[in-house]
């Protein structure tokens, strides 16, 4: 089962053997500069590594009592998961996140704040994805 452990320092997270996180909860709050105050507290899942190395969930202020499809008020907002890389793949992606990731997570979030009502009622995922050729963004964009 995969856990997501909060913004607690880097030290006291633990990942399997051979997995590190890709950037520090530093480089995150670098990265969003200002931004940084409209994301929740950036999570860092345990889990094991994959390609997706970094993801962003838009989650609409809808109320919870005029249906079943509501979110409780906590839930709401822009949430940001960083996920684990093998060890020896962890400085080439954190180079990769560092100069075209983060920059990319934080106009997301911007743009998400400055979208049309349309496209914030609804969920919405971002996903940044590690190959050899670097991070490419995968999902919805706010428009």
């Amino acid at each position: 089962m995969e856990e997501i452990i909060g913004s607690m320092s880097s030290r006291n997270r633990h990942l399997r053997r051979g997995q590190s996180w890709p950037v520090t909860l530093t480089d995150v709050i670098e990265g969003l500069g200002d931004a940084h105050a409209l994301v929740k507290p950036p999570s860092f899942s345990s889990g094991t590594s994959s390609d997706v190395v970094l993801a962003v969930r838009w989650v609409p202020a809808r109320s919870f009592n005029h249906g079943s499809e509501g979110f409780h008020p906590s839930a709401v907002g822009i949430h940001v998961s960083i996920y684990p890389v093998h060890s020896v793949d962890r400085v080439t992606v954190r180079s990769s996140l560092r100069s075209r990731g983060l920059p990319e997570l934080r106009e997301w979030v911007m743009r998400a704040q400055l979208a049309p009502e349309t496209w914030r009622s609804d969920v919405h995922f971002g996903y940044w994805r590690y190959d050899e050729d670097g991070v490419r963004f995968e999902g919805d964009r706010p428009v």
